[in-house]
């Protein structure tokens, strides 16, 4: 991430963010979507996210 931010309220939102890409996933997929290409992409986007907030929550950790 861009800012050192790691406090609970941008967490919060963060892991909401991770719960949109996977109700847009399971859109694309219950639609019939054939696009792999979105669906790849979705998916490093959440592989991504979630890497960054593990990284938050561990330096949250550290500085608790």
């Amino acid at each position: 991430m861009c800012l050192p931010i790691a406090d609970r309220t941008m967490l919060g939102w963060l892991r909401s963010q991770l719960r949109v890409l996977e109700a847009w996933r399971a859109e694309l997929i219950a639609r019939g979507e054939t696009d792999l290409e979105t669906l790849e992409r979705l998916d490093r986007h959440h592989t991504w996210l979630s890497s960054e907030i593990a990284r938050l929550e561990a330096e949250e950790e550290l500085a608790a």
